[in-house]
């Protein structure tokens, strides 16, 4: 996170800009259903994000069964992330706290955070005190989050011992029921009543739980069950029409809106340029840059293979498919609604990038074919001064921001290249 963003991010707790309570701390990232079928017993992690050094006393992270079965029932706390019983209960100085299961691989984290790994097992979050170094116990015992779908809650427990959300023992009792009646309200006399809801999230994740119960003001779905979606009232329910792998906040949103979320698929899949452990990339369907008559399944139009798990204990910083692909004629890197000197800069530190898989508009690949080469330097030059979302009669006149001329351009271009070159030459050299 660098200094702009902490002075937004501490401005926005400044204000109290989070809609559903007067808090300083939001779920950032929740990434419950990793490709594979071992991938959730490593990869699977949690994002927390607020006030620097936040303490987590009396904090709580709590999922929700969402399924209604014989052996399920909604509003009954199926998982529970116990945060004050971290061995550093408290956000980092960055604001950001991240857990991870025993045997991940992330090793990208961002400076600053709190990074809380489970050391107890080889594997998974484990479960109960004995296994579990991340405080994490759920109904089952094993150790990962449910894949069909949940709510999940953050809460501070403000009423003691009695109220904490927990996992009972078999032998001691059933697990707590939210909703006892089953009307898709949490019960005010529950030990709910006790808790201050900070940050909440509801998902049903695939298609044979359409009807599963969520609880949260937003919620997302792979479809809508006959009748309707079951969600409390007033609260907004997204169909997407796709399986949902990954939920996280869009950018540094502190709202209750649809758009202040990012419900995603994601893949492992080569073909969305895929390259081993942890790099795990927005999926879609067919598979293929540029694939004829593809969805690509996100909610917020992040384009086909852009890492969606590469910013552990950082902001979430995805690429809108409008600043990829943008609906007017211009061509920005740095995205300032202006095409000028920063989006040169950027193009120039990544001329060379990408074989078709991995460049991006936010490296300077301005036609789309995932490279960073001479023809996104001839682009954005024709579209120089432009500006967003302005009218041609609105844009500054030649004198104000001169064109670039073909001769500069060229220069430029043959400068960047040679450079290029030779900085190639000289890694070769030094084999």
């Amino acid at each position: 996170m660098n200094g702009i963003q902490r002075c937004v991010l501490g401005l926005l707790i400044a204000l109290g800009s989070c809609g559903f309570a007067h808090a300083q701390m939001w779920i950032n990232e929740i990434y419950f259903d990793p490709p594979g079928s071992s991938g959730d017993l490593v990869y699977e992690y949690i994002e927390l994000r607020g006030a620097p050094s936040a303490s987590l006393a009396d904090h709580y992270l709590v999922f929700l069964e969402n399924e209604r079965s014989d052996i399920a029932n909604p509003g009954e706390i199926e998982a529970v992330f116990d945060l004050g019983s971290l061995a550093s209960p408290a956000l980092g100085e960055s604001g950001y706290l991240t857990l991870r299961q025993a045997g991940n691989q992330y090793s990208e984290l961002a400076p600053g955070g709190n990074h809380a790994e489970n050391t107890l097992v080889s594997f998974t979050w484990g479960s109960g005190a004995e296994t579990s170094s991340v405080g994490f116990t759920d109904e089952f015992n094993n150790g990962v989050l449910e894949n069909s779908g949940f709510t999940a809650m953050l809460v501070k427990n403000l009423g003691g011992a009695t109220t904490a959300p927990r996992i009972p023992d078999a032998a001691i009792g059933e697990l707590i029921d939210l909703d006892v009646d089953d009307d898709n309200e949490l019960d005010g006399d529950s030990i709910y009543a006790s808790w201050e809801v900070l940050d909440s999230i509801g998902v049903n994740s695939e298609a044979s739980d359409l009807d599963g119960f969520l609880y949260a003001p937003v919620n997302f779905g792979p479809g809508t069950p006959e009748g309707g979606a079951n969600v409390p009232a007033g609260a907004i329910f997204v169909d997407l029409g796709f399986e949902i792998e990954y939920i996280g906040r869009w950018g540094d949103s502190v709202g209750n809106a649809a758009e202040d979320w990012f419900a995603s698929n994601v893949t492992n899949d080569d073909l969305a340029g895929y390259d081993g452990g942890t790099d795990y990339r927005q999926s879609g369907d067919p598979h293929g840059i540029g694939a004829e008559n593809q969805t690509v399944e996100t909610s917020q139009g992040v384009p086909y293979g852009n890492i969606v798990t590469g910013s552990l204990g950082a902001s979430n910083l995805f690429i809108l498919d409008g600043d990829f692909n943008p609906t007017y004629d211009g061509d920005e890197w740095q995205f300032d609604g202006v095409v000028g000197g920063e989006d040169y800069l950027t193009w120039q530190s990544h001329f060379g990038f990408g074989d078709g898989l991995y460049a991006t508009r936010q490296h300077g690949d301005a036609t789309g074919d995932r490279r960073v080469g001479g023809d996104d330097l001839q682009k954005w030059a024709s579209h120089f001064g432009d500006r967003l979302n302005e009218s041609p009669a609105e844009r500054p006149s030649a004198t104000a921001t001169p064109e670039p001329s073909a001769a500069s351009l060229g220069a430029a271009a043959w400068l960047v290249v040679a450079a290029h070159r030779l900085k190639r030459r000289t890694k070769l050299a030094s084999r």
